[in-house]
């Protein structure tokens, strides 16, 4: 197993950096003519058989309560992929990203359901929202495409938008993993990112973690 993550490592590293994922690099897929040309830029073994059903999302992993009183932000949500599982179980479902293409496949994607909504932001902040109007927030293969200080504004932000108790639930780059100090956290880095919440280490792959994270009130 060992042999296998590090084979696997040094084949996603292969002449970049995670946190070389600039907004070109977003951009350029989004542009791309489908959904299926979008996947096989940006996910390493892409697998268009299985890519409508397979179901290895966090909101899976982690077994998040979706309710239909609950309104749900996704932080960094791409063409919008757990849309199609998460909305029918809820009042509403907001998608954010701060690609404009990747928003409009997302728009395209997910066209009917009706209590849907994605947004374009600046790539850091929530700030077209108020606050204390989302009941869960989560993230899942964003923050290891963000440098620390991004990653410190999304938290602070995420933490203005959940309502009192509310829950985040978010995937976290291994320092061990990734070995890159601008965008991989130690355990010690991520109990200080998310020292405004009650956390609960839910899962620890070699790559994630995977993290619930209630608001205090």
């Amino acid at each position: 197993m060992k042999l296998f993550i590090k084979y696997r490592l040094k084949k996603l590293l292969k002449g970049r950096k995670f946190s070389d994922r600039t907004k070109a690099y977003w951009q350029d897929a989004g542009q791309q003519k489908n959904i299926e040309d979008i996947m096989e830029r940006i996910c390493d073994k892409f697998d268009k058989k299985t890519f409508e059903s397979k179901k290895e999302s966090i909101i899976f992993h982690l077994n998040i309560p979706l309710s239909s009183i609950d309104t749900i932000l996704e932080v960094g949500c791409g063409i919008g992929r757990t849309c199609k599982w998460v909305s029918p179980k809820v009042k509403k479902y907001v998608g954010v990203d701060f690609i404009s293409e990747m928003i409009d496949k997302a728009k395209s994607y997910n066209e009917k359901f009706s209590n849907v909504e994605f947004v374009v932001n600046d790539g850091k902040t929530l700030s077209m929202f108020d606050e204390k109007i989302f009941d869960i927030v989560y993230s899942e293969l964003a923050f290891q495409h963000m440098n620390k200080p991004i990653q410190v504004s999304y938290v602070n932000e995420i933490y203005r938008v959940l309502k009192n108790n509310g829950l985040f639930y978010v995937q976290l780059p291994r320092m061990e993993y990734y070995k890159d100090s601008t965008v991989a956290l130690t355990k010690d880095e991520v109990d200080n990112l998310l020292k405004d919440f009650s956390t609960t280490f839910e899962l620890t792959e070699p790559a994630s973690y995977f993290i619930k994270a209630q608001k205090k009130a």
